[in-house]
């Protein structure tokens, strides 16, 4: 029988194989990430039917003769190249830019795919829809910080982020090296008086201010509770009331200019007169106003100021309930260069007040800070054993010497808070993917937590690769181990979220290679038909 028979019949046989590969190219046109495959063909073994002669003397070589036995695929490619990327609305369909696959489960074996259009089921798996495997990652603790197991994706959508207490607030801002005093005035609160050269008098809410002298022979006796508005005005309205209860009824107390108390006595002389709080205050030295002569005057011996400046601090206790924590500054005017003095005010129990709510802030020559970076403000906004834990909050100004915190400058004010770490509680309320990967919850209370991460995959050889169907393929011997790690390391892509990677089969290629394909078959098929054709002939030699 003749050879080329059974090469004609070989070359059939392979561009058929060949046509399944384009059929499949072309099928798979708008399938998700699908990647294109080729068929090519090498030739199988020749007969031998003269062998190769070297040269001799007087003689040149000569060349073999040989006869093909046809032809045999040589092999079937996958063809990685990158898929166009199509934007989607939906924030879980993930396209990888580069090199690399997501990794899926079964709960028994892995597979890798590009195809990226993943769902949430009813678990909180994220999953692959069109079979139910489940996404490989890392999942994150409660903290936030990533494990380094792959597990399966799976976010609780009803899970809650408790409140976490106020522990840090930091500062940033300048304070106006040119301010002028701002003196007190009627309608100042006593909680936020500060004295003439800048010093907080620090009364507290529930404090109890006694007034004691004579007004001629008879006792001064009186008293004001410090309450949350009780200002200047209350002050001079209670020491007149008890001073005229003493007197004949026509001394008065008014607020002065720069803040200072004045008292002027009636018909009687007003002896030893004094204003003591039984607070742990710093009240005493600005209350003793000394004797008065009848129809005289007297004054504090010194006056009062209203904060230069104030700024607001939201923190939350541990059952996270917003505190306010209110910080007046007042630059000190008794010769102490650059130097400012503070004070906070914050919610708490009468009785209780808080520690470490004063401090002072000196500043270099350049207005960087000096000194006072840092002090911790301690309060109790429900009492003690009731409500919320007592709060600790280290307020911090500033490194020394540097310009990253509070700054004096010749420059407005704007002294405000740069952060504060605690939060209320909240709820799972959405998520977003990032390039590399990772999956954030944004919580209902503005809080944004880690919650996984989606890996990528990467192989030694990824054309050695199983098809599995479904988009997905499996490991294999000549593939290498997956080398798992985050997006846009290590050779790997980055991954695009609310994209899908289209199909990279090319359409005119394709189209190409059906009419190469085609007419190989045709010639085979016309090989076989001319041997067909001469084998008669031979047989008709008998008649």
């Amino acid at each position: 029988m003749m050879r080329s028979l059974f090469s004609a019949v070989s070359g059939l046989r392979n561009h058929q194989v060949q046509m399944d590969v384009i059929g499949n190219n072309i099928a798979n046109v708008n399938t998700v990430a699908f990647k294109s495959s080729r068929c090519l063909f090498q030739d199988m073994l020749s007969q031998t039917l003269k062998a190769a002669g070297g040269p001799t003397e007087g003689r040149g070589g000569t060349n073999p003769q040989q006869v093909g036995l046809g032809m045999r695929i040589s092999s079937i490619d996958n063809i990685f190249t990158q898929g166009n990327l199509m934007s989607t609305q939906n924030k879980t369909d993930l396209a990888i830019e580069g090199d690399g696959f997501f990794i899926l489960s079964d709960g028994e074996s892995t597979f890798y795919t590009r195809a990226g259009n993943f769902k949430f089921d009813i678990e909180g798996n994220l999953v692959n829809p069109s079979n139910g495997y489940i996404v490989q990652g890392y999942m994150a603790d409660e903290e936030g910080f990533l494990g380094k197991t792959l597990q399966n994706i799976q976010i609780d959508f009803s899970q809650r982020l408790p409140a976490k207490p106020t522990d840090e607030v930091s500062f940033v801002g300048n304070l106006n090296s040119d301010a002028e005093p701002t003196y007190a005035a009627s309608n100042t609160l006593l909680i936020k008086l500060f004295d003439e050269n800048g010093n907080p008098i620090n009364l507290h809410i529930g404090d109890t201010i006694n007034f004691s002298g004579k007004v001629g022979t008879t006792d001064i006796n009186g008293s004001l509770k410090v309450e949350e508005t009780t200002n200047l005005s209350d002050l001079v309205y209670a020491l007149q009331a008890a001073i005229r209860a003493a007197g004949d009824g026509t001394e008065t107390v008014t607020v002065q200019s720069d803040g200072s108390l004045q008292v002027t006595a009636g018909s009687l002389d007003i002896t030893n007169l004094k204003m003591e709080c039984n607070g742990n205050t710093e009240f005493n030295s600005y209350g003793n106003i000394g004797d008065i002569a009848a129809e005289g005057t007297g004054s504090t011996p010194e006056g009062s100021r209203a904060p230069d400046y104030t700024t607001f601090v939201t923190a939350y206790d541990s059952l996270g309930k917003p505190q306010i924590i209110t910080l007046y500054f007042a630059k000190d005017t008794s010769g102490v260069s650059n130097t400012w003095h503070w004070l906070a005010t914050v919610p708490y129990k009468e009785g209780s007040p808080p520690s470490g709510d004063t401090g002072t802030l000196t500043f270099n020559s350049d207005g960087s800070l000096a000194t006072g970076d840092q002090q911790q403000l301690t309060f109790d906004p429900d009492g003690a054993n009731e409500g919320a834990d007592e709060m600790r909050v280290n307020l911090r100004f500033g490194t020394k010497n540097k310009f990253d915190g509070l700054t004096q400058f010749a420059a407005l004010f704007s002294a405000t808070v740069k952060e504060q770490n605690g939060y209320p509680s909240g709820t799972l309320d959405d998520i977003s993917i990032d390039e590399a990967g990772i999956i954030t919850g944004i919580f209902t209370n503005g809080v944004n937590r880690t919650l996984a991460q989606i890996p990528i995959a990467i192989f030694s050889n990824q054309d050695g690769l199983y098809k599995k169907g479904d988009n997905l393929y499996q490991q294999s011997l000549n593939s290498g181990i997956a080398q798992v790690g985050q997006a846009g390391t290590g050779g790997r892509g980055s991954i695009v979220p609310s994209t899908l990677e289209m199909s990279n089969v090319d359409l005119a290629q394709s189209f190409t290679e059906i009419i190469v394909a085609q007419r190989g078959f045709q010639v085979n098929a016309r090989v076989i038909t001319a041997s067909d054709q001469i084998l008669q002939e031979l047989v008709n030699l008998k008649r």
